[in-house]
């Protein structure tokens, strides 16, 4: 299961009119709400597993929309106002409903039920027989991952994940020894596709610690991960990464990278991109990365952007999907795909 759409509002600030697909581009200006966007995505799944108190958010309201397979989705709803769910509503796209809330009652597939009333009716009501569609969202919520790239640094990468959105929180060193000979080598070798040229792998270990050593060719001296650039360290890491969900076999998980490629020079940041978006098209996880690194928005195709603009509290996005003529316009004038964020392309179309 991936997301597919998704609405959000809290106060006043609101987004609207984004839709993915099976891997995306989050693209917009400083300051429109690229990072801000990313944290609803996060703030959604918190609330879902409980990691966070939505009562705590006042006037908050979700809409999204959940893609299962070719031809069925489930469109889930809900609102928090003064502390309280006062709406909440999971259906799919073939008019079955299951769960219907107001401030008066619950009905849960069909059944009248008491939740409480500052906690969802899918938090407290889980059964993998009884309930399929909610333990649907919650599988989808227990999958999710989220990077923040820039956040890769030596001093967290072993022992603290560069982000709170893990779902495992394992460091460097422990993904890696997750992992088989077979995928030992085939980091090593899309390293070296990326233009690192590592020779080895391997772990040392210390009285209290784990180190991944990264063996150069023709370089002597064994370089720790502390010691490698930030570059080549993002890189690792990432591909470790994927790896490492490959390795776990959950399928249709979403994984989310926000300030993607921020910190590789151009010609490793067009290698990476181009190997990331394959590799998940391949392996059946979702992609959500957000970057203004033009590399590589030239190499992601513009049917899979996002791009946001905001009007003062109102963050919408334009894309494929809600403007195809826009896109289709764009196809025939042989600009770059970073023109189309950067020129004044859809200002002109748009009048």
């Amino acid at each position: 299961m991936r997301i597919k759409e998704l609405t959000y509002k809290w106060m006043n600030w609101s987004v609207s009119e984004l839709q993915f697909d099976k891997v995306n581009l989050i693209v917009g200006k400083n300051a429109v709400g690229k990072s801000r966007t990313i944290g609803v995505l996060n703030l959604l799944v918190d609330i879902i597993l409980q990691r966070k108190e939505a009562s705590l958010y006042d006037s908050v309201v979700y809409r999204i929309v959940f893609s299962v397979d070719d031809d069925s989705e489930l469109i889930y709803e809900f609102t928090f106002a003064n502390g309280l769910v006062v709406f909440e509503s999971l259906k799919d796209n073939k008019g079955r409903e299951y769960i219907f809330r107001n401030p008066n009652q619950t009905k849960l597939y069909g059944e009248l039920v008491n939740p409480p009333s500052n906690k969802l009716a899918i938090s407290v009501r889980r059964d993998v027989v009884t309930y399929p569609h909610i333990e649907d969202i919650f599988i989808w919520a227990e999958q999710y991952s989220c990077i923040q790239f820039n956040a890769i640094l030596p001093s967290v990468v072993n022992g603290i994940s560069p982000t709170n959105m893990m779902p495992y929180r394992e460091s460097l060193v422990s993904m890696f020894e997750f992992l088989d000979e077979t995928a030992h080598c085939g980091i090593i070798k899309d390293m070296n596709d990326l233009g690192y040229s590592i020779e080895k792998l391997d772990v040392t270990k210390l009285t209290n610690l784990k180190i991944l050593n990264v063996k150069e060719k023709g370089v002597s001296m064994v370089l720790w991960e502390d010691a490698l650039s930030t570059g080549m360290l993002r890189a690792l890491y990432l591909i470790i990464f994927v790896y490492y969900i490959s390795a776990r076999g959950e399928k249709g998980r979403t994984f989310v990278i926000d300030d993607f490629c921020e910190g590789v020079d151009y010609d490793r940041a067009i290698k990476l991109g181009k190997y990331l978006y394959q590799y998940c098209l391949a392996n059946g996880i979702q992609l959500v990365a957000a970057s203004n690194d033009n590399f590589l928005m030239d190499v992601v195709d513009v049917k899979y952007w996002n791009i946001l603009q905001r009007n003062g509290d109102a963050v919408t996005a334009i894309n494929i999907h809600n403007n195809p003529a826009l896109f289709e316009k764009f196809d025939f004038t042989g600009l770059s795909n970073f023109d189309l964020f950067s020129s004044d392309f859809i200002a002109r179309y748009k009048k």
